[in-house]
């Protein structure tokens, strides 16, 4: 017995730019603030970097070959931003902006439609040096940003991402640290948060002004809160406030015009007449980001009074230490249906590190990555028997890359690469999602 997906589900894959492209020290391509990030001592694991990664940037077409292959038809990709504005403003490197024009020229010679991501985490170091996020101007730079790739690239571009997780840019780079640029400063992260959301209003209304019927949205990592079960009666306030500040701090501003009140106090300071207007903006589709649940409790001395803690026992785990739980991916599309008036939502990210051991012939016969796909495509399934409106699923990730603060140790890929000799190998997942692909169903 097979599970149909809805006629005209749309399948397609994800990538991003620092983490596959490499080429770092070719044609003119400036420093991002991951590059600065990997050079600092003890961020990342066996001090890796992203300054080869892949080599998409030379492989580009056998990548295309492989996503014309697995069946899918869309490809959601990010433009570096130093790599086509090498000091963030200025000066643009025209070798640069020819690199992203004849990738997406390839995708549509393999009938594929490019999804172009705006920002995937590679801010230019020459903007982090002025501030970066946190520098009110950065609304500006975007704009110019913007406006460069779309009078460039716009009359080829099926859709728009604005940004991948931002959430994640604001917490996990400006209050935790552990990601690029490396701060930790709470109120910094508020500031941050507020001029993302400009930042994407702003960016939605030039693509907008140029192409009136491109659809634009941007991708959120969305997460559903849980509690311990022994802790469930004193932790499950912290539910809401947890949620307010993951989903509703960037959700809540595009689609209803105001920030949660839960976190207003925190907010309000960085707000100026007009803002909250300004980010209010039509949603052509919500790109939805997850792979596992989130559990927090109560916690003192903290910026916010709640952390996370281990899942329970009783979850499998990815190599990353991340629960397995399709029950929270249909959760999370609920959330949408339910609290956000049902948009068009794609999955833009989706899947599971596992460790992958190449036999003999070099192939990776991932039945763990299988099991993880069987089971969130499942719940994807439920959500849109329920009247979810899904209309797409693109699993993470098409190729084995450089994964942030765990550098090369940790693996998603549909393709495993060697990195020494750059040899891209399609494991047995990669057949796996073919075959959903091409019958449109779950086996």
């Amino acid at each position: 017995m097979t599970k149909s997906f809805p006629d005209g589900f749309r399948w397609g894959v994800s990538t991003s730019s620092y983490q596959i492209e490499g080429g770092a020290d070719d044609d003119g391509r400036g420093d991002s603030i991951w590059d600065t990030y990997c050079a600092t001592p003890g961020r990342v694991a066996n001090g890796d970097n992203g300054r080869v990664a892949c080599d998409h940037y030379h492989l580009w077409a056998e990548d295309l070959d492989l996503i014309k292959g697995l069946g899918a038809r869309h490809y959601r990709f990010s433009v570096m931003w130093p790599r086509v504005l090498p000091e963030g403003t200025g000066k643009v490197n025209e070798t640069g902006i020819d690199f992203y024009s004849r990738l997406v020229d390839g995708m549509l010679e393999r009938d594929i439609d490019p999804w172009l991501c705006l920002y995937h985490w590679d801010l230019p170091q020459a903007l982090q040096d002025r501030g970066g996020w946190t520098n009110r101007d950065i609304v500006d730079w975007f704009g110019d940003y913007t406006e460069l790739l779309v009078t460039r690239l716009g009359d080829r571009i099926k859709s728009w991402v604005t940004f991948n997780e931002p959430n994640v840019v604001a917490w996990v780079g400006h209050e935790e640290g552990r990601h690029a640029p490396g701060i930790t400063d709470p109120r910094a992260a508020m500031r941050v948060t507020h001029h993302l959301n400009l930042c994407h209003a702003r960016a939605t209304r030039i693509i907008k002004h140029h192409y009136p019927d491109a659809p634009v949205g941007f991708v959120l990592p969305m997460h559903k809160g849980y509690t311990l079960p022994h802790r469930r009666e004193q932790d499950a306030h912290l539910i809401e406030l947890f949620e307010a500040k993951w989903n509703g701090a960037f959700l809540d501003p595009v689609y209803y015009g105001r920030y949660p009140e839960l976190i207003l106090d925190r907010m309000e300071p960085h707000i100026r007449p007009g803002d909250l207007e300004a980010i209010r903006t039509d949603v052509d589709f919500q790109g939805l980001n997850q792979y596992f649940p989130s559990y927090i409790q109560a916690a003192e001395g903290k910026a916010w009074p709640f952390q996370h803690v281990e899942p329970p026992k009783y979850f499998r785990r990815t190599e990353m230490g991340w629960a397995i739980d399709g029950d929270c991916f249909y959760r999370t599309m609920k959330i949408l249906q339910e609290n956000y008036g049902n948009p068009p939502v794609f999955v833009t990210e989706n899947g599971g590190a596992f460790t992958d051991v190449p036999g003999h012939n070099g192939h990776v016969d991932d039945q763990d990555r299988i099991a993880y796909y069987t089971e969130y495509l499942d719940a994807l399934l439920r959500a849109v028997s329920e009247g979810a409106n899904v209309q797409g699923y693109m699993p993470w990730s098409l190729l084995d890359n450089f994964e942030w603060a765990y550098g090369y140790d940790k693996r998603f890929g549909l393709v495993h690469v060697d990195y020494e000799t750059l040899k891209r190998t399609p494991k047995a997942s990669y057949e796996f999602m073919r075959n959903v692909i091409t019958q449109n169903a779950l086996p």
